[in-house]
């Protein structure tokens, strides 16, 4: 009898400690992890080659440079504490391609960005609708790529791909809608900024090519998955 009394106290206790174990881990309404994925258009303000270095020779400084409209794709995947703030680590792919360059000849030579950035984003249910507006912000770095497509100031020329690590930042906002308990799509803006990158050729460290750091405003159409 001792020994039934004693096993009906530890299952007794046992219940007590799960009930209070699940008040404790209690999940607000909108907590879990989330997947986020965009494409769209990106614009990309007029910038600046702050340097052409080839080989002891020095070709124009400080040229302006245009570029053509290019693309956007994003992908995060992060945590929501609630529904209102989310954690996520961000990346993607930032492309253009180069219009011009006064006194220098492009040959549609391109730039391209891969972000690596931690983001906050404050989400802003409007009550008994379907609407969600967001804003957010991140930084890190990005590994900035540029093409070279023969390159060139009339004498000297690059030719192929080479990468710079950078530190970036962005701020983003738009307005989600939600089409079911876990799926919803929208559509926002987002600004992103590196710094200065240099892309260095070999066979010397002397070969550089500097751009004043990229700025872009995409516009991205974009599915949430909420786990």
């Amino acid at each position: 009898m001792k020994i039934h009394r004693l096993v009906g106290i530890i299952l007794a206790s046992l219940s007590m400690s799960l009930a209070q174990a699940q008040d404790y881990w209690y999940f607000p309404p909108g907590a879990g992890p989330y997947f986020r994925a965009g494409v769209g258009p990106s614009f990309f303000q007029n910038g600046t080659l702050e340097s052409f270095t080839v080989a002891g020779s020095s070709g124009p400084a400080n040229a302006p440079v245009s570029y053509d409209t290019g693309v956007a794709f994003d992908a995060a995947f992060g945590y929501a504490f609630n529904k209102y703030i989310g954690l996520d680590f961000d990346t993607g792919y930032i492309w253009t391609r180069i219009d011009s360059v006064q006194g220098y000849q492009s040959n549609h030579s391109t730039i391209a960005n891969v972000p690596i950035l931690a983001n906050a984003t404050l989400s802003l249910p409007i009550p008994h609708t379907d609407i969600v507006p967001y804003i957010g912000g991140g930084a890190g770095g990005a590994v900035s790529v540029f093409d070279g497509h023969t390159f060139n100031d009339g004498t000297d020329f690059v030719q192929g791909e080479e990468s710079d690590t950078v530190f970036a930042y962005q701020a983003f906002a738009g307005v989600r809608f939600t089409l079911g308990p876990n799926v919803s799509v929208g559509v926002g803006y987002k600004y992103f900024a590196t710094a200065d990158p240099t892309f260095s050729y070999p066979p010397s460290p002397n070969l550089n090519v500097r751009f004043s750091g990229i700025q872009s405003h995409s516009v991205l159409f974009t599915l949430q998955v909420n786990f």
